[in-house]
């Protein structure tokens, strides 16, 4: 058992953007297996308060709707509070998740100091599949299978598709998604997260029939190539230089996964993107894409950009990055 001595909680106040919190933790794994397990309890407590709080203001969205103090740009200022707030919550003794869940798993594998049973790794990677089979997928489980050594593939992580317009959320649930599609593709995972954030507002502004959703990530219109299901949704587009509201047929998919296949396939297979597809950087493909005609918009390469290069879209770019980078797997 992990007594107080042995694992004391940091008091310090980290950032939520310093990706530097979980090389150290892998390194302490190598370690003090025992240590690594306290710190990772603590992630683990940071994101159930974070998912506590996201649920909190979801709850009063409702007055936010017509209130001139609200604004996207409020909501992804408040996101990053709420980010840190939550970390910095989680740190000292915190609300207490942190010393049950190490009693919890201490208890049902008994792991101590004094114990020659599975490591720290293959005991919560244990734990994690078990509630997973029990119980259904756990909060936070992506911290938890970082910290032990067991993210070969953040999407194996179960997580629900759905999106209330935060930079993060957005780009966790996707990135493992777009890194496939990417590497398909030949181009980085980012310009294809940034086009999609532009073509449904970061998942919230995601076409829809009612309360049916498309899952069309890149807007892809259902065309006579297209023998799958389709909604028809009223769109934007500009034509000779004028922005015309119009009517339109899109192709609707069975999850966000098979909205990034199609987007391979649809690209591989239409000659105007050879270009595109040849192109040397991400810059490049999407200035080629859209010249080819992927979008109406004149502007559509530089809104894309635009998104590509923003600082919060960078920060968690370089998070989902580091935590591939350092992934474990467990034999």
């Amino acid at each position: 058992m992990i007594s107080s001595s042995t694992f004391s909680p940091t008091q310090n106040s980290d950032s939520y953007t310093d990706l530097s919190n979980l090389q150290s933790i892998t390194k302490l794994g190598r370690t003090d297996k025992n240590q690594a397990l306290g710190k990772v309890a603590q992630q683990f407590e940071s994101m159930m308060v974070r998912m506590m709080m996201k649920s909190m203001r979801d709850a009063n969205s409702v007055f936010a709707e017509g209130n001139f103090l609200s604004s996207d740009e409020g909501d992804t200022y408040q996101g990053m509070f709420d980010d840190q707030l939550a970390l910095s919550l989680s740190q000292g003794r915190g609300m207490g998740v942190a010393e049950t869940m190490i009693r919890q798993l201490q208890s049902r594998f008994g792991t101590s100091q004094n114990t020659v049973a599975q490591p720290v790794e293959k005991t919560v990677s244990s734990y994690l599949n078990t509630r997973n089979t029990e119980t259904g997928p756990v909060p936070g489980a992506v911290a938890a299978s970082y910290a032990a050594g067991k993210i070969s593939s953040v999407a194996s992580v179960h997580q629900p598709m759905k999106f209330d317009g935060s930079v993060a959320e957005f780009t966790e649930n996707l990135f493992e998604m777009a890194k496939g599609a990417a590497e398909k593709l030949g181009v980085e995972p980012d310009i294809l997260l940034a086009q999609a954030a532009l073509e449904t507002g970061w998942g919230k502004k995601i076409s829809a029939s009612g309360d049916r959703s498309s899952l069309n990530l890149f807007n892809i219109k259902a065309d006579k190539r297209w023998s799958g299901d389709s909604i028809k949704v009223a769109t934007m587009e500009v034509r000779d230089g004028v922005a015309v509201k119009e009517v339109a047929a899109f192709r609707a998919y069975r999850s966000a996964e098979h909205s990034f296949n199609d987007y391979v396939d649809f690209i591989t297979n239409s000659p105007r993107y050879e270009g595109a597809l040849q192109s040397d950087n991400p810059d490049a493909y999407i200035r080629n894409l859209s010249a080819a005609g992927y979008a109406t918009d004149p502007n559509y390469a530089d809104k894309v950009l635009r998104i590509a290069n923003s600082e919060n879209f960078r920060t968690a770019i370089n998070h989902m990055t580091q935590l591939s980078e350092l992934s474990l797997t467990v034999e």
